[in-house]
């Protein structure tokens, strides 16, 4: 699981947990579907996907 969880925060450009239990995940716009996927199995029916950021920041 730690190496799928590694995976999924490649991948998300910002997380944020709502008031009523939901949580907002905005991925990186080249972020392939199946990160969705594994957002969804991870945090559950309450995944809110907000649009996605343009795109990732350049490493130093």
């Amino acid at each position: 699981m730690d190496n799928k969880q590694q995976e999924l925060e490649r991948w998300v450009a910002s997380m944020v947990r709502g008031d009523l239990g939901y949580i907002y995940i905005r991925l990186y716009a080249d972020a392939p579907s199946w990160v969705r996927d594994l957002a969804v199995n991870r945090f559950g029916k309450g995944t809110v996907f907000l649009p996605p950021e343009a795109a990732r920041p350049q490493a130093a």
